[in-house]
């Protein structure tokens, strides 16, 4: 009775997995379908630039930066604390470049200080650089990312041809070679858990009820209507923050269908697993249970599987425990083909293990976020409250030369 059971359960999972991976292969393919027509005439755009610390190859991201090829009136502000940030002279020979090359676009620096209590030093750059702003479109870019010129002009086609958008964000991908097995687990969760799961949760005209901040735009409505980036005061996370708002004042938030990349590698197992913490605090902050449900639904069938085939295993079912492994392998292997559909580059093999990793460090993760709910980021270290909410900001430390995303 317990083998028929077990071979039952092991079906069905099977069953559900397979489905699951169909509906989000399919959402995928759809996406180059989903491109809007040109404009007639594009509007005048600000993009915003928050900066704090240098990223990987961040020299070339900035150049990228500068490089919009939109058909449009654009300038670019970068916003840093001060002109002690390591950034802030590679901002500058960024800017130099532009200005020889004759290219289309102007672009300033302007300094924000540093952050007063309760706001994160991101979302107090943004509320600088939107009292800034000049476009009739307001755009904010995260530092770590490389935008080819089709980014911008795609992102403002989304969001000009449905009327009934207020913000729109551009979707991403990790295209670097993993060189570690960091880089592995950060390909996974980004390009596979992330992007193959907001193309899956699409609703009717590429809408979700958040933003993901790495390229999102505004239109300058929508933004006065939830009282501009200010609302997010005492907030973790800004973007995913902000969209709900976008959503409570009668707007949508749509996804464009041009891939942005995120610039990322030698990212160490330990960075991983800090980066990894980071996330799970922004989604518990941001992310909808609508959203999350299909991701516990892995991790469930993950943890059912493994649970099984030890079980079976020792219990000398050999055979079931075999099918329980299959299951276990396909777990992995499902989002091993997303990462590659949306993108990434191969895997190197010594690192594949790390592909099934991101659950079960779940557990220790979680329990680190109870038992010290702060996050260190960028030079700030921030106390956060059950909902991921600041509880009170401090600084310390040096000004971080980080690798990992924002």
């Amino acid at each position: 009775m317990t083998a028929v059971l077990v071979t039952i359960v092991l079906i069905g999972l099977l069953v559900q997995l397979g489905f699951a991976h169909r509906r989000t292969v399919r959402a995928l393919r759809l996406r180059d379908e989903q491109r809007p027509a040109p404009l007639a005439s594009y509007p005048a755009v600000t993009v915003i630039r928050p900066v704090k610390g240098v990223d990987v190859e961040q020299e070339a991201n900035f150049r990228a930066a500068l490089d919009t090829g939109y058909p449009g009136d654009v300038e670019t502000i970068f916003i840093l604390e001060d002109e002690e940030d390591p950034a802030y002279p590679l901002v500058r020979r960024a800017m130099e470049s532009h200005v020889a090359s004759g290219a289309h676009g102007s672009a300033r620096i302007v300094l924000a200080g540093k952050p007063p209590a309760g706001r994160t030093g991101k979302i107090n750059n943004m509320i600088v650089g939107e009292a800034e702003a000049r476009g009739d479109i307001i755009v904010f870019g995260d530092s770590d990312t490389r935008p080819d010129p089709a980014v911008l002009t795609n992102l403002v086609e989304h969001l000009v041809a449905d009327e009934s958008a207020g913000a729109g964000f551009a979707p991403v991908v990790n295209p670097c070679r993993p060189r570690s097995a960091g880089d592995v687990g950060y390909a996974i969760i980004l390009n596979a858990y992330l992007v193959g799961g907001m193309e899956t949760a699409l609703g009717r005209g590429r809408t979700l009820p958040f933003l993901m901040g790495q390229t999102m735009a505004f239109k300058r409505s929508a933004l006065q209507a939830i009282g501009g980036v200010k609302c997010a005061d005492g907030q973790l996370v800004d973007d995913m923050y902000l969209g709900a708002r976008v959503v409570e004042a009668g707007y949508s938030n749509v996804m464009g269908t041009h891939p942005l990349e995120v610039i990322n590698h030698g990212l160490g197992f330990r960075g991983f697993l800090k980066l990894w913490r980071r996330w799970l605090f922004c989604g518990r902050g941001g992310i909808p249970a609508s959203f999350a449900l299909p991701f516990v639904a892995r991790a469930v069938s993950f943890f059912i599987s493994l649970g099984l085939a030890i079980a079976m295993l020792a219990s000398g079912h050999p055979w079931l425990a075999g099918l329980a492994g299959v299951v276990w392998i396909l777990e992995g292997l499902h989002y091993i083909r997303l990462h590659r559909l949306v993108g990434g580059a191969a895997l190197p093999l010594r690192y594949a293990w790390m592909t099934w990793m991101p659950y079960p460090a779940t557990i220790p993760l979680g329990l680190s976020m109870l038992i010290r709910p702060e996050l260190d980021w960028r030079g700030h270290t921030y106390r956060l409250d059950g909902s991921a909410r600041l509880k009170a900001t401090r600084s310390d430390g040096p000004e971080p030369q980080s690798t990992a995303p924002k």
